[in-house]
Parts: structure tokens; sequence; C-alpha cells
């Protein structure tokens, strides 16, 4: 079939949970760029206290989607769309019409 597409994946659940907050934010930062709060963290600036509790959510949030291969997949997806799109000249969904 040309509409889907077969990967087999192993998500490290142990591995990842084990990072500290600057490599979650890091390696986050390697594919988006991330909110202000994160980008002052990444570049050594002093947090406040009173944002260390939302820092610490984001950066859970980040860690969760990091080790979600739903997430993956869709990126994966967006990225194929658009590169295509991008080739014929077109805009929609890549996988309805090929």
């Amino acid at each position: 079939m040309s509409n889907h597409t077969h990967l087999v994946l192993f998500v490290d659940e142990a591995t990842a949970k084990a990072w500290s907050s600057s490599e979650v934010i890091e390696r986050w930062h390697q594919l988006f760029k991330g909110t202000l709060l994160t980008q002052q963290f990444s570049g050594r600036e002093n947090i406040p206290n009173y944002l260390m509790a939302s820092l610490l959510e984001t950066v859970e949030v980040y860690r969760n989607r990091l080790m979600d291969i739903s997430w993956f997949m869709r990126l994966l997806n967006q990225c194929i769309a658009t590169r295509a799109n991008q080739e014929v000249n077109c805009t929609g969904h890549f996988w309805e019409d090929h």
C-alpha cells in the first residue's frame, strides 16, 4: 500500500525518564524553538523561583512527547507531507490523493 508507513520503534523509557531537565530541553530545542522560559533556562539565565514550577511542568510535557511514538509519527507525517506538497506545488493532506 502506498498510503502508509511501517516502522519498528523502541522507546527506552528508563533512559528518557532519567534525563535531567537540561537534557530534555536540549533535545527538545534540537527539534523545536521551545518557550521563552526554556530558552532562558538553556541559555543559563537565572530562572526566578516562582517560575520553576512552570519550567518543570514544561520539561515533563517535553519529556513525554519525546517518548511518545504517536507524537513522533505525527511529526514524521507532517514533514513528509510538507516536503511532498512543496515538490508538487499543492496544499492539503498529502495522503489524500496519493
